[in-house]
């Protein structure tokens, strides 16, 4: 039976859909042939060829009669007032444990993520998506991120060794490379062929479960300038039926903008907040961190050391 590219999109979907919803991570295991299929809605050999593409891809690795699992992907690298304080006592408890006073520890937290500015690759397919991982990557990171098309990006193919010249100048020139899940198996091995440093940062699961509660509570309005961003939600959010309840509005659309509820919250995106300052509709999420804690740490950890590496 031939390879159905429709379904290998499909499932490919799906994994990468729940991996961006931190659902997913490398080495879990994926629903058997016969599961999926069900799921699917198609034939089983049709699903293990499915699986079979995905794994030549490097999304999937199949373990024979032990089944499919994600592939493991190579890492580098608004609370109350009073809960922040408590925290912050707590960290500066331990840095006292280790010999570093109250006085000296902003200059250690400067020392070791502010000595150089950072520039940072944001790759992904929509302005939505792109505007609002690059706005979190400067104003909560401290980096200088710059957004760089998915489909500039150079593929690799086979053994090949990817051209270093054909890459976009905000990818040769950034220190590190940041993408999603959706991106992740193209833009890994570019940034391994430029020498970069790259993350695959994940969506806040905080964040997620709200607009999950909310769509499976009922309608749903999302703003978006991309609607490219719009048919990716829908896939990552629609899986238990709820793509039924959501409403897409593009914020040049005035017409259907005006006549949206004004009672009820609606979910814009940064870029669509960006491009409507007087928008004056309720907020699902007004202000909320989009990334992960997971990839937190992980862009922390890289900061930490190229600041360490090259601040001399």
């Amino acid at each position: 039976m031939a390879v159905d590219p429709v379904l290998v999109s499909r499932i490919r979907n799906r994994i990468v859909g729940e991996m961006h919803l931190g659902h997913l991570r490398g080495g879990d295991r994926l629903p058997g042939v016969r599961e999926m299929a069900r799921e699917m809605e198609a034939d089983h050999r049709a699903v293990s060829n499915a699986y079979r593409a995905l794994h030549a891809e490097g999304l999937v690795e199949v373990r024979g009669r032990a089944g499919a699992y994600v592939a493991r992907q190579e890492r580098l690298g608004g609370e109350l007032p009073g809960e922040t304080a408590a925290w912050l006592a707590g960290v500066l408890s331990e840095a006292r444990r280790r010999r570093i006073g109250i006085p000296d520890f902003p200059e250690l937290v400067r020392s070791y993520t502010g000595r150089v500015r950072l520039r940072c690759a944001c790759v992904e397919s929509n302005q939505d998506s792109s505007g609002a991982i690059c706005m979190e990557l400067a104003e909560e990171f401290g980096l200088e991120p710059s957004p760089v098309a998915a489909d500039a990006v150079p593929a690799a193919r086979g053994r090949k060794r990817l051209d270093p010249a054909g890459f976009p100048g905000a990818l040769r020139e950034a220190d590190l490379v940041v993408t999603t899940a959706f991106h992740a198996q193209a833009v890994q091995p570019a940034a391994e062929a430029l020498g970069k440093a790259f993350v695959m940062v994940t969506v806040n699961p905080e964040m997620a479960g709200i607009i999950q509660r909310r769509l499976r509570a009922g309608p749903l309005t999302l703003i978006v300038v991309d609607p490219a961003y719009a048919e990716r939600f829908r896939e990552v959010y629609g899986h238990a039926g709820a793509a039924d309840r959501l409403r897409v509005v593009r914020a040049d659309d005035r017409i259907a903008l005006a006549r949206l509820d004004r009672s009820q919250p609606v979910l814009a995106t940064r870029a669509a907040r960006r491009a409507l300052p007087d928008l004056d509709l309720p907020l699902l999420l007004p202000r909320y961190p989009s990334i992960s804690p997971e990839s937190t740490r992980d862009l922390a950890e890289l900061i930490i050391r190229l600041n360490l590496e090259r601040g001399g």
